[in-house]
């Protein structure tokens, strides 16, 4: 009996969480069926009260989408003028007043009710500032595989060196402590690499994680996502330079973000003799073989100062 009553009470108690969830959109007219598909997945979570907040960046929403989000009063609704997702997901950060707080993509969904025990844990552990849980993604035929893989991440006992092997901040697959994780933790900047940047400031501010193989979030591959290779390779670029020289790093960490930078910069190089640039491809491989690099990259001179080692196209074989 007493059970009986424990678990009532421990339903009670997280029937009573508060999360809300920033989902930034451009409120265009063709991805409006997507946009609402994600707030009915917020709206639908049982056992917690979870308040969707929508940041429309940009001035050229959908007048019928926008007329919709205003009629759901359920919805936090906010507009930025700049089309700005890096904005955006501070703003919609600093409109923030439950407890947690969540992202999520406006054309992927959460699973239903699967806030529940990300949020039950934060509860149970005020030690815990974050949550990283799991999702899927969703194939063009429907089948699912694993978005991050977990186990992976608990061997190295380091979340920032596991950090730079595998991005496991993504939206829809953590929740975090209002309290602990504030908006200036994020920078408006942040337009590539946003999150893998975010979870690195989370590291590097000895944020405490808890890593559950629970999913939460179907993630959908849309065609015309904003994804761009080569931005991101540029962003981390940048971010492997930053974290190589920073004293907040382990020596551990430092020392992997110089082996990721000198290793984008050739590709980089590869990319751009690809795209036809072979004075930039030189700039990049010269900047790739800085001691200790020297040899690892060298054999790559020849793709640049022969075309025969190069593919039919003028790209390297």
């Amino acid at each position: 009996m007493e059970g009986v009553v424990a678990e009532r009470q421990r339903q009670s108690v997280a029937s009573k969480l508060s999360v809300d969830v920033i989902v930034r959109t451009l409120a265009d007219a063709r991805r409006s069926d997507l946009l609402f598909r994600a707030l009915d997945s917020i709206r639908s979570q049982k056992g917690v009260e979870a308040r969707p907040i929508v940041v429309v960046n940009g001035d050229r929403g959908d007048p019928r989408t926008l007329e919709l989000l205003k009629n759901r009063s359920e919805v936090l609704l906010h507009r930025v003028v700049q089309a700005s997702a890096g904005i955006a997901k501070v703003e919609g950060r600093r409109l923030v007043t439950a407890d947690f707080f969540a992202y999520l993509d406006d054309d992927d969904e959460l699973i239903p009710d699967s806030l529940r025990e990300p949020l039950d844990w934060l509860e149970s552990h005020p030690d815990c500032d974050v949550v990283i849980s799991n999702g899927y993604f969703v194939k063009a035929d429907g089948k699912l595989s694993e978005l991050i893989h977990i186990a992976d991440h608990l061997k190295t006992g380091d979340p920032a060196l596991s950090l730079l092997e595998d991005s496991w901040l993504q939206p829809g697959a953590f929740v975090c402590r209002t309290k602990s994780i504030p908006p200036d933790m994020m920078s408006g900047d942040w337009s590539y690499m946003e999150w893998t940047r975010l979870a690195y400031e989370i590291c590097a501010a000895n944020k405490r994680l808890h890593f559950m193989d629970v999913p939460t979030v179907l993630y959908h591959d849309t065609p015309g996502s904003m994804s761009k290779q080569l931005q991101q390779d540029k962003a981390a670029l940048e971010l492997m330079r930053s974290i190589r020289t920073d004293s907040r790093a382990s020596r551990k960490v430092r020392a992997r973000a110089n082996s990721k930078y000198h290793n984008i910069l050739h590709v980089l190089a590869m990319v751009s003799l690809m795209r036809g640039d072979p004075w930039r491809a030189w700039l990049y491989h010269l900047a790739s073989m800085q001691p200790p690099h020297t040899f690892k990259y060298l054999l790559f001179s020849r793709k640049l100062l022969w075309p025969k080692y190069r593919g039919g196209n003028g790209s390297p074989g």
